[in-house]
Parts: C-alpha cells; structure tokens; sequence
C-alpha cells in the first residue's frame, strides 16, 4: 500500500505551482484582456487540469486513502482529511484528455466575451456600471428597456459557446458513470442531492407568500413611478438587470451618508472594529473600472500562502459598497487559515461556507452601529434608517432567494434538457419565481447573458446555502460577541471557529461546530419573519 503521507507531500508538489501559476495568469487576463493574456491564461488552465485529471493520480489518492483506515493521532486524522479533499477536488476533473483541452478553450473563449463585450444603446457601448446605473436611477421607461437589452446583448453572443459547455461536460460526467453534470458537480462538491432539493423546496414553499406581498407592494410603486397598470410592468422596470436585488425607497436610501465617503476607507473601517487587518490585501488588488477588464467581482487566493487579491468596479452609492464588503469577506477568510496546515486543506472546506461569511458581512452596511460607528450618522439619523434599512435587508433577501432559486432550477434543467426550448424555460422560471412578464414575442437566449452558467457551472445553490448560513452564523456571532461593528470578539469569532480550520473537517461539521447546529433554512425564515 502506498505511504499517504508521502502521496499527499507529491501531490502538492505537482499542484501547488500549477495552481499559482494559473491563478496569475487569471488575474492577468481579468485586468487586461489581451488576446496574449488570454492565451496565457488558457496554456496555465490546460496545465492545472491535465494534472488534476491524471487517472493514475486519482487512483493513488483513493489508495492511499484506504491505507489510512481510521488514522489515530493528529497527524494521521489531517493526513486522512487531506486525501479525502484531494480525492473530491481530483473526482471534479476527472475529464480525458481531449475533452479537456475543447472545455479550456471554450471557456477562455466565452470568459473573454464577458470582458470584452458591452451592451450597445444606439451608437454607443455601455460598461455594465452604466447600464446599472440606468436601470437604477431613469424614470424614462424607453430608456430602461434599451439598457436593459443592451445589458442582455452579451448572451446572443456566448449561448452558442454555452452550449457546446453544456453538451462537453455532460458527456464527461456520463462516460463517469452520473446522470449529468449537475449531479457530477454535486456529488464532487459534496452536496447531496435529495437534501439540496428539500432544502430548495423548503426555501420556496416559505419565501413565497412573503415574497409576493412585498412584490406587490414594490410593483404598485413601480406602476405609480411610471403611470402603467402593475400587470404592465416589465423586467426593465426593476432595479438591476435580473431582478437579483433591492436597495430600497427614498426613505431607506443611504445616499446622504454616502455622499463623499470613500468605499474604500469605510470597508477598512468596518473590518478594522472587527480585529481584521485588510490593507496589506487591498494594496494587491485591483479596484476600479476601465476598459478591457472584467466587469464583474471576485477575490483570488493566488497561492493559499497569502497573494489574496480583490477585483471590483467600484462606482459610487451603496451596491458597490456591499460588494467590496463581500469580497473583502472573502479575502479576510482565505487570510486566515492557518497556513500551518497542508496545502490541500489550505481553503474553505466547501464555497458555501466562504459565501456565508461574504453575504453576512455585506449585510452590515445596514447594520444601525454600522451607521453610526461607520458611517458617522448621528444617533436620531440611525434610528430613523433602523426600520427602513431592516426592511431593505429582508426584502433583499426575498429577492435574491428567489433568484437564486430560478438560476439553480434553471441549471438542473438545462444540462438534463440542453437542447430544449431554454429560453421559454428561463422565462417560465422568471415568471413563476420572480414575478416578471416575459417580454412578447422575446426569444433570445437572456438565459445565457449570466455569466456563472457558463464560467461557474452548478455553483449558485452555493448563494443561496450561504444566505441560510449567513444568518445562522449571525446569530452565532451576535450570541458571542454582541455584534460586529467595533467588536473585535466577532473577528476573533470568525477567525479561530470558522476561518483557521480551512478544510481541516467536511463542511457539514465545521457548520455545526461553529453555530452549534447542521446547516438548516430556519436562522434564515425566522429572520424574515422578524
């Protein structure tokens, strides 16, 4: 039997600079999108997944795996988790050869699409941030729907790219022996399926009357806003181009305390009253809108050795504030997992985890001591955004769960179906989770202008888990700490029970050793009940 111990030490030596080097050949291409830096960024992805896809290395992984038993000591219990990590990171690319090499190609392919593409409004090319910002401020309904389009313009070119995604990964996880890749993805995630789908059934059954009666309110507003009847209200109508967020009426806006503040500074702030140092992290990444840079957000742990990096497009006003709080969420996590540990464990044990933490932290910026401790509102201003800014916080969540729900419905379906009619399923989808009208006689493929089908494939049920543990691990924070805005008890919280471990248990158990109970919608539902 092979030596674990000695398997785990040859593995990270393979993987190790592989990975870094392809997490900065990323980055490269993500702030500049050259076709060199492209290029680059495909050759180091084809390097990484030819070793992660090696059969022989799996196959000695799962042996060495057996050969640990039921490890006694420290050592031994670390050594068995490592390899089982590294069997479940191993099984999720177990892609041959060929079809590895079409799968990089395509996906730098539609990955720089998504960098370099922007919606057209007439003559002129928008940036995202613009057609945001119209869908955010514009009482000319002419003029929402030409950004909304022009915001789904990007889908018509990529669906085709999508697609061959699509039908290449689902013959991969077939030829493994899975029914497609959503249910490959799954089990290499360690989600069990039957419990996803319980726990999405359970989200819906509970969101939807509450969904409904704020729904209802916003839109006779919205109908108010515009002078047509609520049943005339289209998608372009709402606040952001997939009604996947709410910030709120006038009486919640948190524009005055915004006006003049640096989105920057006030991240640091927040995370500095938590005991959490950000700046040596922020120093690395790459903030700020321009052209030929990915216009989305994200943070990269480049090397699990501390080369932690956030890119943002930062603009003024309160999303991109939640944002830059939520990436910089994860970037504190991936910070302080103790590097003392073997590489393979060197990360959160599962995204939903890392999710929960960014999601609960970006909902501080409606926090009444964030408020004040933060923001600098007097006492009387607070309390006057206290009710609003609970609403906003609790309607948000109903938006996005529902969201959610449409993009993992919709993803099941589209590799059990990829050549079915996706853009009446999308719509159906929209219609009965969301409430929106489908545009008449609208048939392009909207679907596909999302960016994580095609470069994230079956990762938003992570969102929408990590909303439930978000609010779980709230409690659990609030519970030991007070709070978290001028608490360094919450950093220390997060840092020692949550971040530290990285993947030293299965996800399962660091949930339950951290909030004292297994991952469940109820922290979630009673909060929105509150």
């Amino acid at each position: 039997m092979p030596d674990p111990d000695a398997v785990l030490s040859r593995l990270t030596d393979r993987l190790a600079p592989l990975e870094r080097e392809l997490h900065r050949a990323f980055w490269t291409a993500s702030t500049d999108a050259g076709p060199e830096a492209s290029a680059a960024r495909q050759r180091a992805e084809e390097a990484l997944l030819a070793v992660l896809g090696d059969p022989e290395l799996f196959a000695e992984v799962q042996q060495a795996l057996a050969a640990t038993g039921d490890a006694a000591g420290t050592g031994g219990r670390r050594t068995r988790r490592a390899l089982e990590q590294a069997s479940l990171d191993l099984l999720a690319n177990q892609v041959p050869e060929g079809a590895r090499a079409e799968l990089v190609a395509l996906q730098a392919k539609v990955e720089h699409a998504f960098s370099t593409v922007r919606g057209r409004v007439g003559g002129r090319e928008l940036a995202n941030n613009e057609l945001e910002r119209v869908l955010a401020t514009s009482d000319d309904p002419a003029e929402r729907r030409a950004a909304w389009e022009a915001g789904k313009q990007v889908g018509a070119v990529v669906a085709d790219d999508v697609l061959a995604l699509v039908e290449l990964r689902n013959r991969v996880a077939t030829e493994r022996g899975y029914r497609d890749w959503f249910a490959f993805a799954l089990a290499a995630g360690d989600i069990d399926e039957a419990w996803l789908d319980r726990v999405l059934d359970e989200v819906e059954l509970a969101t939807r009357e509450p969904f409904l009666a704020a729904k209802a309110e916003l839109d006779a507003r919205l109908a108010a806003r515009f002078g047509v009847a609520p049943g005339e209200l289209y998608p372009w109508h709402y606040g952001d181009l997939f009604f996947q967020r709410y910030d709120g009426e006038a009486e919640a806006d948190l524009g005055p305390l915004l006006e003049g503040t640096d989105t920057v500074g006030l991240t640091v702030a927040t995370y500095d009253g938590m005991g959490l140092e950000t700046r040596h992290l922020l120093e690395r990444s790459d903030l700020h809108p321009r052209p030929g840079k990915d216009q989305h957000a994200f943070c990269l742990d480049v090397d699990r050795a501390g080369d932690i990096r956030v890119l943002a497009n930062l603009a003024p006003g309160e999303e991109w504030l939640d944002v830059l709080l939520h990436e910089v969420g994860h970037a504190v996590y991936d910070d302080h997992i103790d590097r003392s540990l073997p590489w393979v464990l060197r990360r959160p044990p599962q995204a939903l985890v890392t999710e929960a933490v960014a999601l609960m932290l970006g909902r501080l910026r409606r926090d009444p001591e964030f408020l004040v401790g933060v923001l600098g509102a007097d006492e009387a201003a607070a309390a006057a955004l206290t009710g609003p800014s609970r609403a906003v916080l609790r309607t948000g969540q109903l938006v996005f769960a529902r969201w959610c729900l449409v993009v993992v419905r919709f993803e099941r379906a589209l590799y059990a179906q990829p050549g079915g009619d996706l853009a009446g399923t999308w719509w159906d989808l929209v219609a009965s989770l969301q409430g929106l009208r489908r545009p008449e006689g609208r048939t392009a493929p909207d679907w596909a202008s999302k960016i994580h089908l095609a470069v994230a494939p079956v990762y938003y049920q992570s969102y929408l888990l990590g909303e439930l543990l978000a609010s779980q691990l709230d409690q659990a924070v609030r519970e030991h700490a007070g709070g978290f805005v001028g608490r360094p008890g919450a950093g220390a919280f997060l840092a020692e029970r949550v971040f530290a471990p990285g993947a030293t248990q299965p996800w399962r158990d660091l949930v339950a050793s951290a909030t004292g109970s297994p991952l469940g919608p109820a922290a979630f539902l009673a909060g929105l009940a509150a």
